[in-house]
């Protein structure tokens, strides 16, 4: 068990020997990984959110945070150094992800922006969703989002970028089999797989490979109770209110 922050654990990230947690005590911590998971040191603790800090994301060049202070930080991964900051929503910020130059955000203002993480511009701002935007994902060519109105939406990424392409136009479909607040998602071109406070967690198995107009195939797997565990491509990551983690094998 590691504990350094001294309020509940809200996210964490790892790779390539590096994890990033951080927590509603306002701050970002930096592990360095060991091959001996006994070993693992805090190498920085980030400082400077206002509010809980709720998701991170990085690699190998920077380190992102958004907070319930309605900014997005950018850290250099290897100094931890503070960069800038990114602001625009006008409520707390709930999700992101970060790849490339490309930062998405999603936040209680029910909106879902897209970031150029170099400048700290905006791009392009998303609206469609009636409530808080909690999940976001995104690859080269979709941005899936599921929310606290219980639909996940799915928008075309590269009609998203090009600025002469109607709002109308970039939201490719809206998925309403949640009968909850969506909380966790993770899709590639052949599904997309989401849980719910309606304590199910659904797959939907689309036909054709790449086409999110096609129809799909539902899958839904019904619990006793809602789990706070992510669906992640890597190991189950549960969290604890208890302000440590656990990897869960």
């Amino acid at each position: 068990m590691l504990i350094h922050h001294v309020d509940a654990v809200l996210h964490l990230r790892f790779q390539n020997g590096i994890m990033v947690s951080c927590s509603k005590d306002r701050t970002i911590a930096v592990w360095k990984m060991n091959a001996n998971p006994q070993n693992i040191i805090m190498k920085h603790a980030l400082v400077g959110h206002r509010a809980a800090v709720n998701v991170v994301d990085f690699d190998e060049k920077y380190i992102v945070s958004a907070s319930g202070d309605r900014t997005i930080k950018v850290w250099g991964t290897d100094t931890c150094e503070f960069i800038r900051t990114l602001q625009g929503h006008s409520r707390g910020i709930a999700c992101l992800q970060y790849h490339g130059n490309l930062v998405v955000s999603g936040s209680s203002d029910c909106t879902i922006k897209l970031w150029d993480i170099e400048v700290g511009a905006i791009l392009r701002t998303l609206e469609g969703h009636e409530e808080l935007v909690r999940c976001i994902r995104f690859d080269a060519h979709r941005i899936v989002s599921g929310a606290y109105d219980g639909k996940i939406k799915v928008w075309d990424l590269k009609a998203a970028l090009d600025l002469r392409t109607p709002v109308k136009d970039i939201c490719i479909r809206t998925i309403s089999e949640h009968k909850g607040r969506v909380f966790r998602l993770q899709f590639d071109e052949f599904q997309i797989v989401s849980s719910s406070h309606d304590d199910s967690i659904v797959i939907f198995d689309f036909l054709s490979p790449h086409d999110y107009y096609s129809d799909f195939k539902v899958r839904k797997h019904q619990f006793s109770e809602s789990s706070n565990s992510e669906i992640s491509e890597g190991t189950l990551r549960r969290v604890n209110s208890n302000n440590s983690f656990r990897f869960v094998d």
